[in-house]
């Protein structure tokens, strides 16, 4: 799976999207901002050194040709590619203030925009789309199927959410750039599907054969105070705080971001960490049903009565999960909040710190 992904949210803000649904309330639009709104944050949060775009599809400016000019069916990058989750959240929410629904959606002319956007990203990291399609049709000025086999050629991995029905050039869409299409029933629905892409996908292969490994150059810059205030490379501000390029000594005022100067990738250590979690994921744990009548002696997980990590005190009839390694025993509470937001397993993290700090001790004493 990828460390680096480069996604581009493709929203539909055609006509079909200011309709109202009964199961998407009050409109697929506003909705649909909704959404996005949370999933932006949880995006970043699990994906901090990615970067995200959003396009819009409907009766916006032309972002295909350049010639600034308004179209029926176009397809505009709306807010540009960026690390920073409030850039997109405060577009959204501009949006949501002053909602703007018109024209007809063009699968074709987002899929060349969104090539046009992605292309120029660096080979490291994954080229993703997610469309998030209101309408029925798609207006096209040529040959849609022409646009969705150069986007499978350059190995772009393009999902559809499709919030009223499903369409064969969407679904086909998906099959053949491997990616994942839903037809979304409520508004439940939508923020699982959306969830759905926190994770990255696995790295796609070119040709049968696996891509190649290559180290990617990144910066990890101090946080410096001066006394004098200098220019920021990223907002073009003076400040006296901020993050000083290691190599060019550029002074940005937030991190992650790519250098203004000379390009480098600057991150900090969490964020590097929060990065590679989906790398090496936390086991699932084994569950232990217990029951009122049942005598728990059969089982040695089941006649455990407290929690390993919040030393809660669980009835006989308690489900309990055992750790497949160090064989510890938690309630469903912490095995939830393990998987999901800890990602390791605190009996395994403290004994096998205990076990380094006791090997150490004995190379200390070793003769």
């Amino acid at each position: 799976r990828g460390v680096i992904r480069h996604v581009l949210v493709v929203w539909d803000v055609s006509k079909s999207a200011a309709g109202l649904d009964g199961d998407l309330k009050p409109s697929r639009a506003l909705a649909s901002c909704n959404a996005l709104v949370q999933w932006i944050t949880d995006f970043f949060e699990q994906n901090p050194i990615s970067r995200l775009g959003i396009v819009l599809a409907g009766k916006v400016n032309d972002g295909i040709t350049g010639i600034v000019r308004e179209v029926n069916a176009g397809a505009e990058l709306w807010s540009p590619m960026s690390s920073n989750p409030e850039d997109h959240i405060q577009r959204l929410a501009q949006f949501r203030t002053a909602p703007r629904c018109d024209g007809q959606f063009s699968l074709e002319n987002a899929l060349e925009l969104a090539g046009a956007v992605l292309m120029p990203m660096p080979a490291y990291g994954t080229r993703e789309v997610i469309f998030i399609v209101s309408s029925l049709s798609s207006c096209d000025p040529g040959d849609v199927k022409t646009s969705i086999r150069r986007a499978e050629e350059k190995r772009m991995r393009c999902s559809v959410l499709a919030l009223q029905a499903e369409t064969y050039i969407c679904r086909f869409l998906a099959q053949r750039t491997l990616g994942r299409f839903a037809v979304i029933c409520d508004f439940t629905h939508l923020k699982e599907e959306l969830n759905e892409q926190l994770t990255p996908p696995p790295v796609a292969r070119a040709g049968g054969a696996a891509a190649a490994n290559l180290l990617i150059q990144m910066g990890l810059p101090p946080r410096v105070t001066s006394e004098s205030a200098s220019l920021c490379v990223c907002h073009d501000e003076l400040t006296t705080t901020g993050y000083a390029c290691p190599r060019c000594s550029a002074r940005h005022c937030q991190l992650p971001t790519s250098c203004g100067v000379c390009g480098l990738v600057l991150v900090s250590s969490h964020h590097l960490a929060r990065s590679t979690r989906h790398l090496f994921p936390l086991p699932a744990f084994v569950p232990h049903q217990g029951s009122d009548d049942a005598p728990p002696a059969q089982d040695p997980h089941l006649s455990l009565s407290l929690c390993a990590a919040c030393f809660h005190d669980m009835r006989p009839a308690d489900t309990r999960w055992s750790c497949p390694r160090c064989q510890s025993t938690y309630c469903s509470e912490c095995n939830a909040f393990m998987h999901d937001v800890l990602n390791n397993c605190p009996m395994c993290e403290s004994r096998g710190n205990a076990l380094s700090c006791g090997d150490a001790d004995s190379d200390d004493h070793r003769p």
